[in-house]
Parts: structure tokens; sequence; C-alpha cells
């Protein structure tokens, strides 16, 4: 991978279209819709499909659903085959063309935004979902694919988690609006699959991070990044001791393809990488990419609700992802920050 910080984006999408050079001739002349198709991970399945579009002898059609209330990459793709559609997916809206496969990852996913819109954020993850499921049934398409959230998990009690683990979680916290809703998306794509025979698969990502996520998204990655790159600080609103597990995106996203392009319908696997750690030592790499002195300090946040119900460990067991599509996360935490590091620096957005 080239670490020139022009580069760093394009080399991840050039990569994982490669990898996915066996899926080619499924998407020939195929029409794909991506709701949320502006945000962090709309942003990656859009490049990579672009990509993959310059291998086709018949280019794929690729249809943009997104409000642009929470993106912020708004650049309008000057490609004759990619349609953009600014819409609300809570809302009840039409596509005209048919559609092969749906990529689901519209969702408002940024803490103090949902905590802001806390029943937007329920409208979008229910009936949002439940509006592309209808549009999937309507156009019997060949996949699609709902991410769904490791945040379905609450705070767990078993390490690894498996999909199997039911939860611990409040619905009534100050989370509840988003991981409640998640939970209730899985409930009712899983009901078309058994009632529709719609050919849904559900992915559980755990913490994805890289370029283009807004680093005022408020998760702890473009936090940390944020202060650190701004006021040569990272603030830890925490004792340092709760753990995570974090995924760089092109890992996660060659995984959410390759699960879109199964066969496996009804499916729910978790995605992300099992390399488990504390905040605390999140903090402490990110000192060490940057290579200039930063503090690392200690401060109870002034919003009571900041750590409510916040889960003290989260590491997936990915068995089932590895023994269903062959996923192994290849970028680790160091590599993955680093990247992302020089990213921000150069494009702060």
């Amino acid at each position: 991978m080239s670490d020139n910080l022009d580069d760093i984006f394009t080399d991840d999408i050039k990569i994982i279209a490669e990898e996915l050079e066996q899926f080619y001739e499924d998407l020939e002349g195929k029409t794909i819709l991506i709701a949320g198709g502006r945000g962090f991970l709309g942003t990656y399945f859009t490049n990579v499909l672009i990509k993959i579009n310059e291998k086709l002898s018949d280019p794929l059609k690729i249809i943009l659903l997104d409000n642009l209330i929470t993106s912020k990459d708004k650049k309008k793709y000057l490609d004759s085959n990619i349609e953009f559609l600014e819409q609300d997916i809570s809302e009840k809206f039409q596509i005209n063309e048919n559609v092969d496969y749906i990529i689901h990852t519209a969702s408002i996913a940024s803490p103090p935004t949902y905590r802001k819109f806390p029943i937007k954020t329920v409208d979008v993850n229910y009936q949002g979902t439940r509006n592309l499921l209808d549009i999937a049934k309507e156009k019997k398409v060949k996949s699609m694919i709902f991410l769904s959230s490791s945040e379905i998990y609450g705070n767990p009690e078993i390490f690894p988690t498996p999909e199997s683990y039911l939860g611990k979680v409040s619905c009534i916290g100050p989370r509840a609006c988003y991981d409640e809703s998640k939970r209730l998306a899985e409930t009712v794509s899983i009901l078309y699959f058994q009632q529709y025979e719609i050919p849904i698969k559900i992915a559980r990502p755990f913490n994805v991070y890289g370029p283009y996520l807004n680093l005022n998204d408020g998760r702890i990655i473009p936090d940390f990044m944020k202060s650190a790159i701004e006021d040569s600080e990272i603030i830890i609103h925490s004792d340092g001791t709760p753990t995570r597990s974090f995924c760089y995106v092109s890992d996660a996203i060659n995984a959410f393809f390759r699960l879109l392009f199964s066969n496996d319908n009804g499916i729910i696997c978790n995605v992300g990488n099992d390399e488990e750690v504390s905040v605390s030592d999140v903090g402490n790499v990110i000192e060490k990419i940057m290579e200039v002195p930063i503090s690392i300090k200690m401060i109870k946040s002034d919003d009571p609700n900041y750590t409510k119900d916040n889960p003290q460990r989260r590491c997936p067991d990915l068995s089932l992802i590895k023994k269903t599509v062959g996923y192994t996360p290849k970028i680790n935490l160091e590599e993955g920050l680093r990247r992302t590091y020089k990213w921000y620096r150069s494009n702060l957005i």
C-alpha cells in the first residue's frame, strides 16, 4: 500500500476492487442501489463499484440514495452510470428502474447525532429498512445486505461475542434509539426473509474506521484524531480500560461485498477485527504514529449520558464470517491508524 497522502483512499479502492474480481461477471449490466450512498461506508461502496466498472464490458448502474444530513462527501459524481436521489429512506419512495442488488448502509450512527435526533434515528433504522425490503420484494432482487451494528449486543458478557449471543441492551437508555432500532431492523429483515424469501444478509460491523469517517462523528478514533491533530492532546472520558476491536474500512468493505454476493440468505455475521485493545492503547498508538509530542488526559465528560450503557468490552467472534466467505482482516490497528491519520491530516473535512 502507498503512503502518499493523495493515494491512501485510491489504494484502498483499487485493492478492494481487485480482490473482488471473481464477482465481476455477476455485475455485468446490473443495477445496484446503495442507501446512505454519500456517507462513510457508502462512499467506499460507490468508489469500489466505479473501479470495477472500468473492467466490465457492460457497465453496472449505481443508484445512490442519501438525504445528505450527515454526509460530508457531497461532491457530484461525473459518471453517467451513477444516479443520485436525495431521499430520506424513512419516508415512502419509489424506484422506477430495475434493481438487482441493494446495499443498505443508511443510518444515523454518530452518537452525538442520534442522541440529538433519537426519533429520526428510530425511523431510519426501522421504517427505512422496511421501505428498502419492500423495494427488494417488488424488484425481486438477487441479493440485499443490511449493515446492522455490534451495538445490538449492548454491554455483552461473552467474549469474543458470537452472533448467537442475545444481547444485554437497555431499551430506554441514551443509546437505546440506535441500539434497539437496529435490533428491530434485524427482526423485520429476517421476517421478510421468512415470509417473502427476500435474499437478505445482515452484517454486524464492529467499530469500522478509516478515510471519510467524519472527524466530528463523535466515535473514538475520529474524536482522538481530531483532538490530537488540532490541539496536540487526546481526551479520554473514562479510565481508559474499556476495550474495543477496530476494523479498518478496506477489510470491512471486502467482507460486506463477499457477503452480498454469497448464497447464504438469512445469515447474520459479525464483521470486524478481533484485535481487542483498550481505549488508552488507541491513544498511545496515535501518539506513536504522529511522531510529535501529544498529551493524553483522563477527563470526566460534562455529559452525564456520555458513558451510560457504554459497553466495557467489545470483541467479535469472527468464526462465521471466516467460514462463510473466507474473510480474514489484513490491516492491524497501527497500520490502519497510520493511514487514517495521514488522510485526515490532508483532508480535514
